[in-house]
């Protein structure tokens, strides 16, 4: 849990991490925003309380567009391309135990990588 949270705190790149489980999904992302959205916040609060209104609002914005919503939004296009790239190339993708937004074979609970297949192919079904 401390790893993922350093993850999205440092917005890291890489789409798979040291064991070969995806870094990205859309729940890791939405986290990572609302977690940088909150540092945003109490530091636009200390900026407010130390230099005032007039300032903490430009900075603020700022801050919370350049540190917190357009690294969630390259994260999700990142995900989203892989996303793709996965559904083109694998097997998975046409299974109806296939979910894309975690991209994870639900049948198995394991996540789908282009390296290896949870089932192997031999509890595919046609979605």
């Amino acid at each position: 849990m401390l790893d993922t949270l350093v993850d999205q705190l440092l917005i890291r790149r890489g789409y798979y991490d040291a064991e070969g489980m995806p870094r990205l999904a859309t729940g890791a992302i939405v986290f990572g925003g609302l977690i940088r959205t909150l540092l945003v916040m109490f530091l636009g609060f200390a900026i407010w309380y130390s230099w005032g209104i007039e300032y903490s609002i430009p900075i603020s914005l700022v801050l919370l567009w350049g540190y917190a919503v357009y690294p969630a939004y390259r994260q999700f296009v990142v995900f989203s391309e892989h996303t793709h790239m996965v559904e083109q190339e694998l097997l998975c993708s046409s299974c109806r135990h296939y979910n894309e937004s975690g991209q994870f074979c639900q049948l198995y609970d394991e996540h789908v990588r282009p390296d290896s297949i949870p089932c192997g192919g031999d509890d595919w079904e046609p979605s």
